[in-house]
């Protein structure tokens, strides 16, 4: 259902792009209606205006707020600041908009986005809870890091419940519901993982090499029902310090696949301005070693994190980064991941949860190769938040390392689902907090209520 996506890179009619960019939705929709019955309207062009529907209902759940709102809420946690201020946040590009009925609207969660990300407003934000928790999640990785670093390893064991729960008025009670939970996949990161309990008994569940791991159950509807996983696993992070010196182009069989170099339409493309970018950013080197350590440097120095809309209301999430330097921990994989490839650096992508203790949030993250060293870990958005934090240590561990602290669910990028979905998935490019469908249409958000509680992690002895 969603292994090609290569429509989203077709054009769409002028009308109908002038429309969705001043967020003109429904005269959009009635244009779009009009277009997919015309006798002579390619079937491509079809797919990429049903899509472009699905990317303007994301657009209107994520950008609600009006200015006036945003600047309420800011200067609820940030009394002191201004008009002007407010102004200059949103004219470089800090605080998300996008047009709605030819109005500005900003992103629901742009003020959170602030406080994370500007340590500056962090520090004026009424309670400081933002900068307490900030700093005490730096502390807790730092010593981390030293472990690794002096121990040569550290390992963590977790347990987690994931669920789904049905609400929804839409639904008749009985009717068959499909629902995906998903399953931490193989990888070098992973030691072991199980399943300790179900709340239903899954119909099928892929297998452990699969790259978008699922179970997979059947339940008829009933308002209130719960479906949930609890999940056990132990990660490990090993010490490597790769020499440059030591570096060779060698790609091993087995090690290397065809893939992990390869274009993948729509989103990893060898675009002009990503080949262009990429030259300005690694010059005349070789090394590959280098060639991404300068990579992963220019998306976490020059670039900006920011919390971004439902990927799938973005056609080309490469372009987007590198058009306005800026994206969320996806996002800077992703990029991470085409600007490697284009330098025949082999790439892979890695997604999950990250699990600080008693609580854990979605995260992507990226995978290198360089021999004789193998496989390599490249987190651009914790090492950008290190960047910005002052922390050289921490900025350098997390190329090459991780802390182990995570629940990898996803190996490869815009993978199937095992069995497949029959519509298109809210989270086409990879699932952390699962998926439901009916036997006729995809669950909206607001018909499920998707969650994932820590319930225990240990770093081991």
């Amino acid at each position: 259902m969603i292994a090609d996506l290569s429509y989203l890179n077709y054009p769409l009619p002028s009308d109908i792009a002038m429309l969705y960019a001043s967020g003109r939705f429904e005269e959009m929709n009635r244009l779009i209606d009009l277009t997919v019955q015309m006798p002579n309207a390619p079937e491509a062009l079809k797919k990429r205006l049903e899509f472009t529907r699905l990317c303007a209902e994301d657009t209107v759940n994520a950008y609600r707020l009006t200015p006036s709102e945003a600047l309420r809420l800011a200067q609820e946690k940030i009394p002191d600041l201004t008009q002007a201020e407010f102004n200059t946040l949103t004219d470089e590009r800090t605080l998300d908009w996008h047009y709605i009925d030819g109005e500005r609207r900003y992103r629901n969660n742009c003020i959170s986005n602030l406080l994370r990300t500007r340590s500056e407003y962090a520090a004026r934000e009424t309670g400081l809870t933002i900068q307490r928790e900030r700093n005490e999640e730096f502390d807790a990785l730092d010593s981390i890091i030293r472990t690794i670093r002096t121990k040569g390893q550290a390992r963590v064991r977790m347990e987690l419940r994931e669920s789904i729960t049905l609400e929804s008025d839409r639904l008749t009670p009985g009717e068959t519901i499909r629902l995906w939970l998903p399953l931490p996949v193989d990888c070098q990161m992973t030691v072991s993982s199980q399943v300790l309990r179900c709340s239903h008994t899954p119909v099928y569940t892929a297998p452990s090499d699969a790259p978008q791991r699922t179970a997979y159950f059947e339940v008829p509807y009933e308002k209130g029902l719960t479906v949930s996983m609890d999940l056990a696993w132990e990660t490990v992070m090993n010490h490597k310090q790769p020499d440059p010196a030591l570096v060779t182009t060698d790609l091993p069989a087995g090690d290397v696949t065809e893939a992990d170099l390869a274009e993948v339409e729509p989103h990893i493309l060898f675009t002009p301005y990503l080949k262009a970018l990429v030259k300005q950013i690694v010059g005349d080197e070789q090394n590959p070693l280098i060639m991404a350590r300068r990579i992963y440097d220019f998306i976490t120095t020059k670039c900006t994190y920011r919390f971004m809309p439902s990927y799938r209301s973005i056609p080309d999430i490469v372009g987007y980064f590198c058009a306005n330097l800026r994206g969320d921990c996806g996002v800077q994989a992703l990029t991470f991941i085409t600007m490697c490839r284009c330098c025949g650096i082999p790439a892979r992508w890695l997604s999950g949860l990250y699990t600080a203790p008693l609580s854990c949030g979605m995260h992507d993250w990226a995978m290198f190769y360089v021999a004789p060293y193998g496989w390599l870990y490249a987190d651009c958005s914790f090492g950008g938040s290190a960047y910005r934090a002052g922390s050289r240590e921490r900025h350098d561990f997390y190329f090459g390392h991780l802390d182990p602290r995570r629940l990898p669910l996803a190996s490869q990028f815009q993978a199937e689902f095992d069995p497949p979905t029959r519509f298109m998935r809210y989270d086409p490019y990879d699932s952390q907090v699962g998926e439901a469908e009916t036997l006729t249409r995809r669950l909206s958000v607001d018909e499920i209520d998707q969650s994932h509680n820590l319930i225990r992690c240990v770093l081991c002895d």
